[in-house]
């Protein structure tokens, strides 16, 4: 690697977006195989093209990064907002109207070989002015994970692969302990559940995301690793989408819980 991180925002989207995606490629869920390369590019804050690269190849994520980015006339899918806008919600999430969503899942021909569009007719059509472009509603309501793993969700999986938070309550040497709101089935829903404490990791080889991590910060988690720490408009954004998808599954809940 040659360039440490500069202040060009592009950058600075491409290494944001790499936090999100690393934890599901470290699984060997979504994307090429290049996890220890995406951990050693964002535990150390340095950039290459290659990054661009690695991320383009997230058949799920990158399309629906330039459909955000297309909607709201910007040029370049990993700029910061962007990526905000994919992965916890912004005012771009908004720019997508749901015609162009449709099209999204349609014409994008990685998607339309893996999830039938009576699919997505129907889990547009219940509440077209909630669905939305970001990475929970398509956890939520896209069943089949369209990564390299092309099987159905379950509860778990769907609470894991979604986008959650947790403030920090006790600091360990590679995790940290957050109170968190596990996703439940409640009366054939799917809800927010109550407060339990979660240990979730922050390093490998003492190395991570995140530095400086306090008592009291709401950090982001992918798959029980913590992505970056976030303020209090964007934890709001990130809760309004996830009920915002929540709303949309429960239109289909007994058929997911008893197929």
């Amino acid at each position: 690697m040659k360039a440490p991180l500069s202040a060009s925002n592009s950058i600075n989207g491409v290494l944001r977006c790499g936090k999100y995606a690393f934890m599901p490629n470290y699984y060997a869920y979504c994307g090429p195989d290049k996890n220890k390369t995406l951990f050693e590019y964002c535990s150390q804050n340095y950039y290459e093209p290659t990054l661009n690269r690695i991320l383009s190849e997230f058949e799920v994520m990158h399309p629906y990064l330039k459909l955000i980015a297309g909607n709201n006339y910007l040029k370049d899918e990993f700029a910061p907002e962007v990526v905000e806008a994919y992965w916890l919600g912004n005012q771009l999430t908004e720019g997508v109207n749901i015609k162009n969503l449709y099209r999204h899942f349609t014409e994008d021909k990685n998607l339309k070989s893996k999830i039938k569009k009576s699919t997505i007719d129907k889990v547009l059509g219940y509440v077209p002015e909630l669905a939305k472009p970001h990475h929970n509603f398509h956890v939520m309501n896209i069943w089949l994970r369209a990564g390299k793993v092309n099987i159905k969700h379950t509860l778990k999986s769907i609470d894991e692969c979604r986008i959650s938070w947790g403030k920090v309550k006790e600091i360990k040497k590679s995790s940290v302990i957050v109170d968190y709101q596990p996703l439940i089935i409640f009366n054939d829903k799917l809800a927010s559940g109550e407060i339990i404490s979660r240990e979730v990791l922050t390093q490998f080889n003492d190395q991570g995301f995140v530095n400086n991590i306090k008592i009291g910060d709401i950090v982001t988690i992918h798959w029980g690793w913590v992505c970056e720490k976030i303020n209090s408009e964007q934890l709001k954004n990130l809760q309004k989408y996830t009920r915002e998808s929540l709303a949309i599954f429960n239109q289909q809940a007994k058929e997911f819980l008893y197929a």
